[in-house]
């Protein structure tokens, strides 16, 4: 099973049908939400018909088999979110709409904005009942580091209109260890090192060392955020395993872990953490 975030593609990127013919490989589909926020400010006039399109657009892609919704806040504003006013969001919302765009496409960004669809679409995640993955810690150049702690995303985690919502924070190196702390306090909050594994050498083992010293290991979950090349799915999957059986093999020596319970946290770390929490059964 292949849980595809198809937010990121191009002209010739494959369909997630295609990707399962080629690959003999089920395909769940994650949303993207700024695409998706994006697609529909074409045909909305306000901030509220805006939202309630997205929220429409959510609900039509999980009754079609989606099982989560993926936001790149990080990349377009701060992750310390806040609900914007009215004003704010009005006078965010006009100035998007009367900059001129080729073809008519729209690149959302800023904390009114970005924060108002992001918190409309956790409470609909909670009312669908599927989990939200946030982007955190580092990525490419056009985000602002600084900026993207998970610890950012405290409202989602204490207030309770957004009571049951999953939350999985991807990535977080370097904030790894906060997101750790954030998992181990709040029982609806997950973690992966998806991006840090392949592509921060050893500072990947590292990292989820550290990460194990505070985030539970049923809160702890393997990705790839492998994409266009097919060797970075294989890499990926090979260093997380080493970088997992030296963590967990220390853990043993250290006489922290029982080898019964250290066989359990990889397995739930590899595959079950993920079934359980994208309601996944045993696919």
């Amino acid at each position: 099973m292949m849980l595809v975030d198809g937010g990121f593609a191009s002209a010739d990127t494959f369909t997630l049908e295609e990707q399962g013919t080629a690959l003999a490989i089920p395909q769940r589909e994650i949303v993207r939400l700024e695409t998706l926020a994006e697609r529909l400010l074409i045909g909305a006039s306000t901030p509220a018909e805006w939202l309630a399109a997205i929220r429409h657009e959510l609900q039509r892609a999980v009754d079609a088999g989606a099982i989560g919704v993926k936001t790149i806040c990080a990349y377009r504003a701060s992750l310390k979110v806040r609900p914007a006013s009215m004003d704010e969001l009005a006078d965010a919302f006009r100035a998007l709409k009367q900059q001129p765009q080729a073809g008519q496409t729209f690149r959302l960004t800023g904390d009114a904005l970005c924060h108002a669809v992001l918190l409309d679409a956790a409470r609909e995640c909670a009312r669908l009942d599927v989990p939200l993955q946030v982007h955190c810690g580092f990525g490419d150049p056009d985000e602002d580091l600084a900026e993207t702690s998970p610890l950012g995303l405290r409202p989602l985690f204490v207030d309770p209109q957004y009571r049951g919502l999953r939350v999985i924070l991807l990535h977080c190196y370097p904030y790894h260890r906060e997101a750790a702390y954030l998992c181990a306090v709040f029982p609806d909050v997950y973690m992966d090192l998806s991006l840090t594994i392949p592509f921060a050498a050893l500072e990947g083992p590292r990292a989820l060392n550290e990460a194990l010293g505070l985030c539970p290991h049923s809160k702890l979950m393997y990705a790839s955020d492998a994409s266009r090349y097919p060797e970075v799915f294989y890499v990926a999957a090979v260093l997380h395993r080493e970088a997992l059986a030296e963590a967990i093999g220390e853990l043993i020596d250290r006489d922290i872990l029982s080898r019964a319970t250290a066989l359990d946290a990889g397995r739930r770390v590899l595959a079950e953490n993920a079934r359980g929490v994208y309601r996944l059964g045993t696919d």
